[in-house]
């Protein structure tokens, strides 16, 4: 039942993003597929390589064929999502609190009207980064570093993984321990993105986007002039359903170290968007949606009474 739900609202969704955005032009799928796309986003590869693997196969239409992966990955995060929040609430909890994901990716995919493009590989991005969380929380290493590997090819956001590693472990390992771990992945970091750089090397655009693509606009000055607008600074608030705002009004109540922690990788991150992205572009927060939703989910539950939703024994970190 939960599964025939979960893939509806998948492909439901993946349906409602294509319809009612825009392909991105310096991206387009195709341009993607035939590696002629701008840098950066050439750079993220993954979903583009499976889409030529299964247009191969089947001789099935790219944009077919995008949707169907796409779909796939969005149902991915759902489990993603229902396998991290084993730690705190119950199986059932766990099944039911993990469709709030179907509630909170519009705001940030569809509503959101600001830059209405999308790209093929947000959807992996997100299931890639609940579950390297997932791991990270449970101290799963051989699953995390493969996992680490994939979700780099798909997308380079993972050094924000590799920081909520760094942060959230850092009291928990041995100093060696945290080097040699710490070093091991940005190892694959800069492995991956130095080889697809050089795959790619010769393709237009810029690695880094100081200034908006095509255009000679800093990042920093025209993200500062949008927050001074109160219909953008709205847009930007929106996020995630304005989730968020749960987690500074009743950060008391967050009483899992390990969540607190996490949630230190987001100011770096809006930082980021602020010198390198649009910060009025709601889809690409989307690697933060588990880092906020989970918190959000368990603070809700703190203020309820007690109910069908009621947090269970979860697996509780690793020793």
């Amino acid at each position: 039942m939960f599964l025939g739900i979960a893939a509806l609202a998948s492909w439901y969704f993946t349906d409602l993003r294509y319809r009612v955005n825009l392909e991105f032009p310096l991206a387009t799928l195709d341009g993607l597929i035939r590696g002629t796309a701008n840098k950066p986003f050439q750079f993220r590869m993954l979903v583009p390589w499976i889409v030529q693997g299964l247009q191969s196969l089947t001789g099935g239409e790219t944009k077919t064929l995008y949707r169907a992966v796409d779909a796939v990955a969005t149902l991915g995060i759902y489990y993603a999502t229902r396998y991290y929040l084993r730690s705190w609430f119950s199986a059932v909890a766990s099944a039911t609190a993990a469709f709030s994901v179907f509630l909170v990716l519009p705001w940030n995919f569809i509503l959101a009207r600001d830059v209405p493009i999308y790209l093929p590989y947000d959807m992996a991005s997100i299931a890639f980064f609940t579950l390297g969380l997932a791991f990270l929380r449970r101290g799963r290493w051989t699953l995390y570093y493969p996992l680490l590997a994939v979700a780099t090819v798909n997308r380079e956001i993972t050094i924000f993984l590799i920081l909520a590693f760094a942060i959230s472990q850092w009291a928990t390992m041995s100093r060696r321990k945290w080097a040699i771990h710490l070093a091991g992945q940005l190892a694959i970091w800069i492995t991956i993105k130095a080889i697809l750089g050089s795959m790619y090397a010769a393709n237009p655009g810029e690695a880094l986007e100081f200034s908006h693509a095509g255009t000679q606009s800093p990042h920093l000055v025209s993200n500062l002039d949008i927050l001074t607008t109160l219909s953008n600074l709205l847009t930007v608030l929106s996020c995630f359903g304005f989730l968020w705002v749960l987690i500074p009004l009743f950060w008391r109540r967050l009483s899992d170290q390990f969540l607190r922690q996490v949630l230190w990788i987001v100011p770096p991150f809006v930082l980021s968007l602020l010198l390198f992205g649009n910060i009025n572009e709601m889809r690409v927060y989307a690697e933060m949606l588990p880092v906020v939703l989970v918190p959000a989910l368990l603070i809700i539950t703190d203020l309820l009474p007690s109910g069908p939703l009621s947090r269970g024994a979860g697996s509780g970190r690793a020793a």
